[in-house]
């Protein structure tokens, strides 16, 4: 089930990104993928795994390229000089006393420094919601619902599917790594975040009102939920770096990289690289962000700055920490072509 859902979400987010693709007038850089160790077998085995979403992406792969809808990491060298501002890094992992010092420490590191910052800035939220919510303020808990349903749900989930079905499977290739531990932490943690989930979806319909027992389970579950993901998080930055450095290149797991942002579609483009590049800018040395943001397709970078990073400031970031505002926030989104509206759209 999890497998054909994740599938069919996989080829909306396909559908609408070749409509926009067929709409650019610059051209997507693609990459080619030239290692068949990388590439899932006729039957579904290797690499890739046999479900829906893996064959998907080996009829990608197989037309020769994947287009490129985020930052280019191989083409980012990393110099002798640490790319991070160590003191300012939430890893447990990586710090002043173990600074991340090359590409395979910066692999797990980019993603995981914007879901740990999204998860503090969820756990000052759900502690913020008023055990009793006055009619007046059923807003902060119906927006906090909102984000996490549509874009913290959405954007963890993504990240561990593209693990489990792409990342994991490719290190096995050459590697072994404690494949049932990690699928197991997965499997949990995605089983306490529908949960959460199911309650926020509750108080989304009902728009925040009555909602003291979603509330409750949300203020007990979301604390427990962030201590597990970071002991996940950490496991995984304390074994995957060595497995890649000992049998990859970086140009090689830059490869998958793409094939994962590929997979993500301009839907995570959208959800979930505006909190990456803001982490970033808190914990990245300007020369490496500099050279993140510049390895992004012109037309995938335009997007992120002039649309989609806008937008998670004035919109989703204010859905995240709405229980923590005295008034409701005005939600405004970024208008196509930078107007309020535009013909096309409204037709």
């Amino acid at each position: 089930v999890h497998a054909t859902a994740a599938a069919a979400r996989r080829r909306r987010r396909h559908a609408n990104d070749s409509h926009f693709i067929s709409q650019t007038d610059e051209p997507i850089i693609t990459s080619t993928m030239s290692d068949p160790k990388e590439e899932p077998a006729a039957d579904g085995s290797g690499a890739g795994g046999g479900d829906g979403r893996s064959q998907l992406m080996s009829r990608r792969s197989s037309a020769g390229s994947v287009r490129s809808l985020g930052p280019r990491l191989a083409s980012v060298k990393i110099g002798n000089d640490c790319p991070a501002n160590v003191t300012k890094l939430t890893s447990d992992v990586f710090g002043p006393t173990n600074p991340p010092k090359d590409w395979a420490d910066l692999g797990l590191l980019i993603p995981h420094e914007g879901i740990r910052r999204q998860m503090t800035m969820m756990v000052q939220s759900a502690s913020a919601l008023p055990d009793d919510l006055s009619p007046n303020e059923a807003w902060k808990a119906e927006l906090f619902a909102k984000w996490y349903v549509e874009y913290f749900y959405e954007s963890v989930h993504e990240h561990h599917d593209a693990e489990e079905e792409i990342y994991f499977p490719w290190i096995k290739t050459k590697a072994e790594y404690p494949e049932k531990e990690f699928s197991k932490g997965h499997e949990e943690l995605m089983k306490a975040m529908g949960v959460m989930k199911k309650a926020c979806q509750t108080i989304v319909a009902k728009k925040g009102k009555g909602c003291a027992d979603e509330i409750k389970l949300m203020k007990e579950k979301v604390p427990a939920f962030e201590k597990e993901m970071r002991a996940h998080l950490q496991e995984e930055e304390e074994i995957v770096p060595a497995l890649l450095r000992d049998n990859f290149t970086q140009d090689e797991e830059g490869v998958v990289v793409e094939r994962i942002i590929a997979a993500g579609g301009l839907t995570m483009a959208r959800k979930f690289m505006p909190a990456v590049l803001e982490a970033m800018r808190e914990w990245a040395k300007p020369g490496f962000y500099d050279a993140v943001v510049g390895s992004m397709p012109p037309p995938i970078r335009h997007l992120e700055f002039k649309y989609y990073v806008p937008d998670y400031e004035n919109v989703v970031a204010m859905m995240r920490d709405a229980p923590t505002m005295e008034k409701r926030p005005r939600l405004k989104r970024t208008g196509c072509c930078g107007i309020p509206f535009c013909f096309p759209c409204v037709l």
